[in-house]
């Protein structure tokens, strides 16, 4: 078999080419999803351009970038507050950094520790990096001390960068190690020199063109500690030929899990220069589908260890000859500007941020002049990643779209569309950016007699295969239906490696089936309807256990109560144990701009849950509202946190039995709330 078959010496995935599983999936009856991929056209067009890869593209990212950048190389490749960057200039900047890092001996191999905001700076690292072959470990400053720790300690002590921003979280663990070299970039070193003469100027966002260059001050402190530009100028002086031998599969990057279910030991994801070249590579118009856009503009404002970020907002807009705009800053309460500022095409944004920019837009009138909200005619797909997205955020945020006019200002394919709606990204990081489904409402709406007035689902991407599963008692798993619940799982050219230094977490995730087959779990609930659109429910283990015996997977209550997109905006099911009773409860944000009737809006919720459950589970469920104006708590990589919730306890939790009516918190009974008054 040549599918994703782990070796246990090694903790490693071996790569999967579907093309080589061809055979054996043909086998497969033709009623599962998995075999549905190579059966199309897109799939065999999938197939013949993983052969190419294979034939045409095996070398570095650098490499791959480089050649495609031929085609333009005056087009603009970098954006920063203003600053605009060509490929010419940030290819030459990139070899500048790589001759620094060769005379500081980094060779093909090493593993540079790098905590680094999105700055340009950034990109010539990567560039420089992968051109010599070393591997960038992209880590947080949020991270747990001791972690972080055992994470420097299995990389290289030749050269530690890290951005000014952020140094100050570690400083007393980096000036504590032997580290040969210390550089550190600050913000403010590719600032524009006078921001008000850039074409793009925002004077109503002055602040934001501004920094600090705290670099200084840390140098007075340690000064061993390296500018940027000391380290470029330490390069000038390295006279040897930098030999760039490295292929598809060749280590790159260690990027993180978003860490929610574990705050502060968030797992190393080892990605090689296919998972690069291969995403970029199936966003070519002629593998893809789409119209050929030219010149578009990407927003990279996730944070840097953030699979999404560096391969999904970077390498591949990058990959299309598009710029990024690298914004270094990452706050919700901030993410309107920051699209105001950056002008993006394309942007991807976690569903909780976006919820806070159109508040912002549409609540607070943010942006607006005279009663009239400027217009983000720029913003042709916002892809919401990160975390699942109900369908009253997303008519939410589509009312936003439409009042913004999104992506009105922008031609596709000759055509002005008046406005855009919202697109949907996934992927976890272990297989990166998979799928996605770009427009999703308008997709709908085209496609509504096929869906049967069913949501469409994330697509996959061409080179994935993606299919549920159940497991057997022998241990095996046996691939659903179309329609089927399951576990979520995939075969990708963009899979991980593996974790770093991590060999049992990696082999958790492998599910081998009924036919042989080893496949990487997503740890997510889901089904894949019969047009190939997969819907992602909610994490594996996330389910209410009921006194009554009875075991509901959290998602089925969630989307019990966001069947009601009028209202309900979002809602995320925790439990609690109380008296060792398991109190399952409802955690609900109203829609913000609807003056919602609550004991309504609730009485409904239980009607629904008394069609579903049991009348002792329907008794049992107690509800929270979340204001609008303070939403969910969220982790630092912007998605909801769960944990958060969870330890909130029964904080404002209110309890809605049939004979009762207003909600009250009775103090007396550790904090659980009743109600007194009958309905009417």
């Amino acid at each position: 078999m040549q599918s994703i078959n782990y070796t246990k010496e090694t903790g490693r995935l071996k790569t999967f080419h579907l093309e080589e599983e061809l055979e054996t999936i043909l086998k497969v009856d033709k009623n599962k999803p998995s075999s549905r991929v190579v059966r199309t056209k897109k799939g065999k067009k999938a197939i013949a351009g993983l052969i190419d890869l294979e034939e045409n593209h095996n070398h570095s990212w650098y490499r791959e970038l480089q050649i495609r950048s031929f085609k333009d190389p005056n087009a603009l490749a970098l954006f920063y507050r203003g600053n605009k960057i060509n490929f010419i200039e940030m290819f030459n900047k990139a070899d500048d950094v790589a001759l620094a890092l060769a005379s500081m001996g980094v060779e093909k191999g090493d593993e540079i520790p790098c905590c680094l905001s999105n700055t340009p700076e950034l990109v010539y690292i990567m560039l420089a990096a992968n051109k010599i072959g070393a591997k960038l470990n992209l880590f947080g400053s949020h991270l747990n001390k001791d972690y972080l720790n055992q994470i420097l300690d299995s990389c290289s002590n030749k050269v530690f960068i890290g951005t000014d921003d952020v140094y100050g979280d570690i400083k007393d663990i980096i000036s504590n190690r032997n580290y040969n070299n210390k550089v550190l970039v600050s913000l403010a070193d590719s600032l524009p020199e006078d921001p008000t003469k850039t074409d793009e100027y925002e004077s109503s966002l002055h602040k934001y063109y501004y920094y600090d260059n705290k670099t200084r001050y840390y140098k007075l402190e340690d000064n061993s500690l390296l500018s940027f530009s000391e380290f470029i100028e330490k390069g000038k002086c390295y006279n040897k030929e930098i030999i760039d031998n490295n292929d598809l599969d060749t280590d790159f990057l260690v990027t993180y899990t978003s860490g929610s279910t574990r705050i502060g030991f968030p797992k190393q994801i080892i990605h090689k220069n296919r998972s690069l070249i291969t995403s970029g590579r199936f966003h070519d118009c002629e593998l893809s589908g789409n119209p050929e856009l030219i010149g578009l503009r990407g927003l990279a404002h996730i944070h840097t260890e953030s699979n999404t970020d560096v391969i999904t907002c970077i390498s591949d807009n990058l990959m299309q000859l598009w710029s990024v705009a690298l914004e270094p800053e990452y706050s919700k309460e901030k993410a309107l500007d920051y699209v105001m500022l950056n002008k993006p095409n394309y942007l991807n944004i976690t569903t909780s941020f976006a919820i806070q920019m159109a508040k912002d837009y549409l609540k607070d009138k943010k942006f607006h002049e005279d009663g009239v909200g400027r217009k983000l005619d720029f913003l042709l797909a916002m892809f919401l990643v990160g975390e699942g997205t109900s369908k009253g955020e997303e008519k939410f945020l589509n009312r936003f779209l439409r009042e913004a006019r999104a992506g009105s200002g922008v031609n596709v394919a000759g055509i002005k569309l008046p406005f855009t709606t919202v697109s949907i990204g996934g992927g976890d990081c272990e297989h990166g950016g998979i799928y996605y489904t770009l427009w999703k409402s308008l997709y709908e709406k085209l496609n509504y007699f096929r869906l049967k007035n069913r949501e469409y689902g994330l697509m996959p991407e061409a080179f994935a295969q993606v299919s549920a599963f159940k497991k057997l008692d022998d241990g095996r798993y046996e691939e659903c239906n179309f329609n089927e619940y399951g576990i979520i799982a995939a075969n990708s050219a963009t899979t991980m490696a593996g974790y770093k230094d991590n060999v049992d977490a990696t082999l958790d995730l492998l599910i081998r089936d009924t036919m042989g087959r080893d496949w990487v779990s997503s740890n997510v609930y889901g089904y894949i309807d019969e047009i190939g659109g997969v819907h992602v429910k909610s994490r594996i283990g996330h389910e209410i256990n009921f006194s009554d015996g009875s075991v509901v997977p959290a998602f089925v209550l969630e989307d019990l109560v966001c069947r009601d997109t009028k209202n309900i905006l979002s809602c995320t099911v925790t439990e609690v144990l109380l008296d060792n009773k398991i109190i399952p409860i409802m955690n609900i944000e109203f829609q913000p701009l609807k003056n919602v009737d609550e004991l309504k809006a609730l009485k409904s919720i239980r009607g629904r849950c008394e069609k579903e459950l049991s009348k002792e589970a329907v008794d049992s469920l107690c509800y929270r509202v979340f204001d609008n104006d303070e939403s969910f708590p969220l982790t630092g990589s912007g998605k909801r946190n769960i944990p958060a919730i969870e330890k909130m306890g029964l904080v404002d939790v209110h309890r809605l039995q049939k004979g009762i009516s207003d909600l009250e918190i009775d103090n007396k009974n550790k904090g659980y709330a009743y109600s007194k008054k009958r309905f009417n």
